[in-house]
């Protein structure tokens, strides 16, 4: 006979295993196979190897990246910790991408505006900063996550494949466009539902 609660200990191991792999492993190993690949690209050599590892890195982070949160959904297994973490680690793995095609420029990746890495870390900030004043103001928040959100990370995650894949620029200019304005609506969403909160905690 299955015992559940052993069952749920182990994927709750396994969820934990996931989110810190993604960003104590496979940001730096993507941050040694990136930087590699500019060096060999500016040397003249062959660099199509650390270029699909590359790429490959970045599928893997999207994928535990799913694949966590459905588990947890699928199972059972949502908590606020959890959702906190999740949240928290995701953002970090996403800044670090846009932030290396953005800022550590070279020949074997296409380059990503400023543009795109400031609306991204600006979202970010004004988030943190609202849920920060949230919290003083009515205590711990409840943190749902939400499918424009998640259709927001994968769109993310789409633009750092494209420019690591060097795509045609002419296609990377609309999905960054589309990806911002996603980035902003999830926020607008998520700063309507703190404040709901906020106010429903003040009245009861």
């Amino acid at each position: 006979m299955i015992n559940l609660n052993s069952t749920n200990f182990m994927l709750r191991v396994i969820l934990w295993i996931l989110t810190g792999a993604r960003v104590f492993v496979l940001v730096p190993f993507f941050l040694q196979a990136g930087i590699t690949a500019h060096e060999l690209a500016r040397a003249g050599a062959d660099y199509s190897t650390q270029r699909a590892l590359t790429v490959g890195l970045i599928v893997l982070m999207g994928v535990t990246d799913l694949l966590d949160g459905w588990v947890a959904r699928r199972f059972g297994l949502v908590s606020q910790l959890g959702a906190v973490v999740d949240a928290v680690s995701d953002k970090l793995v996403q800044i670090v991408l846009v932030c290396f095609f953005t800022l550590i420029i070279g020949p074997a990746f296409t380059t990503l505006p400023l543009w795109f890495l400031i609306v991204v870390f600006g979202r970010d900030l004004v988030l943190l900063v609202g849920v920060t004043m949230l919290r003083v103001r009515y205590g711990p928040l409840r943190v749902v996550h939400r499918n424009h959100g998640r259709i927001s990370s994968l769109l993310m995650f789409g633009v750092v494949t494209w420019a690591a894949l060097s795509l045609p620029a002419f296609g990377l200019f609309p999905l960054m466009l589309i990806t911002a304005a996603i980035s902003v609506y999830s926020a607008v969403v998520y700063a309507f539902d703190g404040a709901a909160q906020g106010r429903a905690m003040s009245r009861g």
